[in-house]
């Protein structure tokens, strides 16, 4: 049976490899902001730290690109299942905020100073590390939210103003979410070196809810 939904697949994957490709270079911002304050011994482990990174990402998207590659010329030869389009189908609405989702993953508390810039960088580092759906104080984050300073300095999602203290949820893997913030040369020791009196809580959750978009 030919699956009416077989481009979703393709449209699945392209988004989230356009999202891992821009991600990449806006991850990038944390460390350019942090390095004059890096003694040698912590500028080596930081090197190495982003070096690892970057061929984990380039992986990624080597393998990304193949499952395009895969998914078009199924698409083209009328293969693939009206099952396995659904499910890709559900994983885009996931993955674009169409839709609430529930699961586990962790939270991350900020009490203190941050910026537009700051929590740009901590949710596209969450989803490189694998986090399925973003909220930010209860508000879901989509491949296309941006993050900006409103008149008096506020932080701005979307348009909408986001004070302080912030949440940040994220559903994936509790474990593997939690290393990838908390390890050493990650982003959470870039950021209590650069906004050295706010306080970063890390917490692993068994189960988060988080909403559609909104307007979805």
């Amino acid at each position: 049976m030919r699956s009416r939904l077989g481009p979703v697949a393709v449209a699945a994957v392209a988004l989230f490899l356009g999202t891992l490709v821009v991600s990449q270079f806006r991850s990038r911002d944390v460390y350019s902001r942090s390095l004059e304050q890096e003694t040698p011994e912590t500028l080596a482990t930081l090197i190495a730290d982003l070096n690892d990174r970057n061929r984990e990402l380039r992986s990624e998207i080597f393998d990304l690109q193949l499952r395009v590659d895969r998914a078009q010329t199924e698409v083209a030869g009328g293969k693939g299942t009206l099952e396995e389009s659904q499910r890709q189908l559900e994983q885009l609405e996931v993955f674009s905020g169409q839709s609430a989702v529930a699961g586990p993953g962790i939270t991350i508390r900020i009490d203190g100073a941050f910026d537009e810039h700051a929590l740009s960088d901590l949710v596209n580092e969450l989803r490189n590390a694998g986090a399925e759906a973003i909220a930010v104080n209860g508000a879901r984050v989509g491949p296309r939210t941006w993050f900006g300073r409103g008149p008096n300095g506020e932080v701005v999602v979307d348009g909408a103003v986001v004070p302080g203290p912030w949440t940040v949820r994220s559903i994936g893997a509790p474990d593997v979410l939690y290393v990838a913030m908390t390890r050493t040369g990650g982003i959470m020791g870039q950021f209590q070196l650069i906004y050295a009196h706010t306080r970063f809580t890390v917490t692993r959750e068994d189960s988060l809810d988080l909403p559609a978009l909104a307007g979805q």
